[in-house]
């Protein structure tokens, strides 16, 4: 899959400039734009998310990881949020119990989803990737910008 607009981000000292990342992404952030996020077990990922949640003009404070239950939707913003988390999902399928294919046909919301490595095969081709990673006592994060694939990326 060709990658476009590859970055890796300066050290992210702690959760503060781990949020400012994500508030500064979401400036960029249209309605139906999905970002795919990893990285390992607390390594800032709803962090990243109360970022976006920021950056799109939702209050941070009502974003927590949505572990017990999958998915959480924020609105009040320029544009909805919609949360998921995919920790415990074993397998691509288990999506259609959330309405997985009717949210990425035509959202007018953003698709922010952590672990997204766990439904690989059902990303779509146009996304971001997030990957957060942790270099020495601070993380890193890597951004792949894959919104401008054709459908054949």
């Amino acid at each position: 899959m060709p990658q476009t607009g590859v970055g890796t981000m300066p050290e992210l000292a702690d959760e503060a400039a781990t949020e400012q990342l994500g508030e500064t992404l979401a400036q960029t952030l249209q309605p139906g734009d999905f970002v795919a996020l990893d990285g390992e077990l607390g390594a800032g990922k709803t962090a990243f998310v109360r970022g976006l949640a920021r950056g799109l003009g939702i209050d941070p404070h009502k974003v927590a990881s949505p572990t017990f239950v999958t998915m959480q939707s924020y609105c009040g913003g320029r544009i909805p949020l919609i949360h998921i988390d995919c920790w415990r999902m074993k397998h691509p399928a288990e999506l259609e119990s959330i309405g997985w294919d009717e949210m990425l046909s035509g959202s007018s919301s953003v698709i922010v989803v952590e672990w997204a490595s766990r439904i690989a095969a059902a990303i779509p081709a146009r996304h971001i990737a997030v990957h957060i990673a942790y270099s020495g006592n601070a993380r890193r994060a890597t951004i792949t910008d894959r919104r401008s694939c054709t459908p054949t990326c």
